[in-house]
């Protein structure tokens, strides 16, 4: 008896070996069929993409989008990490790109937002520390195919008492209009911070 129950313990385990291989045979092939789909759609994609980029038209907020990207060519040997670039894409193509600042050059700088608006777009930015703290906001318009830096905000909060607990309590605001405007390829953030 104990020999059939081996017999029976074998076959059901060949049994479920080969049914294990015919799915992972079937996952496979239906894998491969998915990544062709995949990498024809990609093209059909980057087809379209290209349109898209010759036909540009900045004041549609839905024809860009904003990529933050590591740039490994702007480290320094003494940065810990890469600093990061804010790219404006249109389909695969990068239309314009912004250097944002490494730590070694402003400290805590944090990339806070970007916002599109009828006109172009908004970035909001901040930076500080200790009894100093940095908040800008750059407009940008549209004009034809290029952006154009127009207006800079700059929020500067200071502390004023920091032993009676008074931290960030003193605030001045400073708009600077930029004319003529600046193109977004001569823009340099660190100039405005």
């Amino acid at each position: 008896m104990r020999a059939g129950i081996v017999k029976l313990f074998n076959k059901m385990l060949a049994d479920q070996i080969l049914a294990f291989a015919a799915l992972l045979i079937a996952a496979c092939s239906a894998n491969n069929s998915a990544t062709v789909a995949a990498f024809q759609n990609a093209s059909d994609t980057k087809a379209v993409d290209q349109k898209t980029a010759k036909a540009f038209v900045c004041r549609n907020a839905n024809q860009y989008r904003f990529v933050v990207v590591e740039n490994p060519k702007r480290k320094k040997d003494s940065d810990p990490c890469c600093p990061e670039d804010l790219n404006i894409a249109v389909g695969d193509k990068v239309i314009a790109k912004i250097e944002l600042p490494r730590e070694s050059e402003v400290k805590n700088f944090s990339l806070n937002s970007t916002a599109q608006n009828n006109s172009g777009f908004a970035i909001k930015v901040d930076w500080g520390g200790g009894l100093y703290h940095y908040e800008i906001q750059f407009n940008f318009n549209c004009k034809g195919k290029r952006f154009y830096l127009y207006r800079v905000q700059k929020d500067s909060f200071s502390t004023t008492d920091p032993g009676r607990g008074n931290f960030l309590n003193q605030k001045k605001s400073r708009v600077t209009r930029i004319e003529p405007h600046l193109p977004i390829e001569k823009f340099v953030m660190t100039a405005y911070l």
